[in-house]
């Protein structure tokens, strides 16, 4: 049988940690005890196993446990990297074969996340699988391992690119996981496996360390089991020291996006969500009903003229990969092409048009209030559907078109499920700078939904 503890919260086994009912060292083996009993399928979730390197911190972090030292409240609890966060002596390859081969000897240091980490007694366990290059919302790579969907039976796809951090949380192989998000990486695996999942402002949490795909977009943020994880993983990796206190229901108020997903969703999934949206103004929301045009027309402008992530991509790595694309994911290789055929002009016309609408964006709400909406529209395609070149490029823009959105207009977001165990969730967004109401808010609505 599964270890309870693992099934906990992180601030749950915090508290555990810090009354001394436990110790980092049986905590870790509990864990690595979830992870050598794993099916095939949910031990690819993790494409390093740091056994060894782990065993010795949480020692570390024991003595520190025993002279009531902790270094902060998840001194002592396990978490796993993507792998495009170096780590000292492991250096990042990005789920890639080619990178293997040219970063195997690199020589790295930590990331700054992972230093924050480290100095804050988090132990590192694992770094996770991805799609090649983080560059994919599916989750598939045909260059290394990567685990399905583990919360539908069947072969479905885990959502991507930081599909190895969402499924090892939710196979309770680590308590919490550190992914990227550069349209939508980390909230499209964490909604198809109903956890938490949050993109903070760009530049909130370091890149130094971490492997581009698109040096305007990329962020890194957390996938957790609840929100107060999120608050307090966020604290630490950004290194901010933020209160988050309760905020009464009547304080907040919530911009439902009328023209943007919703139309698309399945009946069913319609009136959860409407139901979501009565739920919250009856315990004293304030609910306003707006439309964002500038959603659609920027993905309208992206589909026919192209990305600027896949500008950005090809340009940083089209050195590595330009005499070698036959030995990269095809999915992964139509993506960069797409940006090689991009020119400079045209990526700085979308720019600049990102710019404008950025601004018409931003006056649609204000600071006090938060944007809510589906994560995505649809539930985990089979991955035996998307082999197929044209489904793959149909359902990876529809996933894209959803999250983007949040990445292009520089919102911060937050992803949380309405049930547990279903691919249903929804989005909270708010103004960029904004992430400590962001998750104050998302907190009071977490309590709502619970109790619904």
């Amino acid at each position: 049988m599964e270890n309870e503890i693992t099934q906990l919260y992180a601030y749950q086994i915090s508290d555990l940690l810090n009354k001394k009912k436990i110790d980092p060292i049986i905590l870790l083996e509990q864990f690595i005890e979830n992870y050598e009993k794993a099916s095939n399928q949910a031990s690819y979730a993790f494409c390093k196993f740091l056994k060894k390197e782990s065993l010795l911190e949480a020692e570390i972090s024991w003595k520190r446990q025993k002279e009531d030292n902790r270094l902060s409240v998840f001194d002592g609890i396990p978490t796993g990297w993507k792998d495009v966060i170096d780590i000292k002596n492991f250096p990042a390859f990005a789920g890639s074969k080619l990178l293997l081969k040219t970063r195997m000897n690199k020589i790295v240091k930590d990331a700054t996340v992972v230093a924050r980490a480290k100095k804050s007694g988090i132990i590192s366990l694992a770094k996770t699988s991805t799609v090649e290059f983080a560059f994919g919302g599916l989750g598939i790579n045909s260059s290394s391992s990567y685990p399905p969907n583990l919360m539908m039976k069947g072969n479905y796809c885990p959502g991507g690119s930081s599909s190895g951090s969402a499924a090892s949380v939710y196979a309770n192989l680590i308590p919490l996981a550190v992914g990227t998000d550069t349209a939508g990486s980390i909230r499209i695996p964490s909604a198809w496996h109903s956890l938490v999942g949050f993109k903070p402002t760009y530049g909130s949490i370091s890149n130094n360390g971490v492997l581009p795909l698109a040096n305007s977009f990329d962020t890194l943020g957390t996938i957790s089991k609840c929100v107060k994880d999120t608050q307090i993983f966020y604290n630490i990796l950004s290194n901010k020291n933020y209160k988050f206190p309760n905020i009464k229901p009547e304080k907040i108020t919530v911009c439902v996006v009328d023209d943007f997903i919703t139309n698309l969703l399945p009946s069913k999934e319609r009136s959860i969500y409407e139901n979501l949206i009565c739920s919250l103004a009856l315990k004293g929301i304030k609910i306003k009903r707006i439309k964002v045009p500038e959603f659609n027309i920027i993905n309208s402008i992206l589909l026919k003229k192209g990305g600027v992530v896949n500008f950005e991509a090809w340009n940083y790595w089209k050195n590595t990969i330009k005499s070698n694309m036959n030995s990269i994911d095809k999915n992964v290789a139509s993506r960069f092409i797409l940006g090689k055929n991009i020119s400079s002009a045209e990526a700085l016309k979308i720019k600049k048009k990102i710019t404008t609408l950025k601004r018409s964006v931003y006056k649609r709400f204000k600071k006090t209030e938060i944007l809510i909406m589906p994560t995505l529209a649809i539930k985990p395609p089979k991955i035996d559907q998307v082999l197929q070149k044209k489904n793959y490029v149909y359902y990876n823009n529809l996933v894209l078109n959803n999250t983007r959105v949040a990445n292009i207009f520089n919102l911060c977001a937050i992803t949380m499920p309405i049930r547990k165990d279903y691919w249903f969730s929804f989005s909270l967004l708010a103004q960029a700078k904004e992430d400590k109401k962001l998750l104050c808010e998302a907190k009071v609505i977490e309590c709502i939904i619970n109790n619904y």
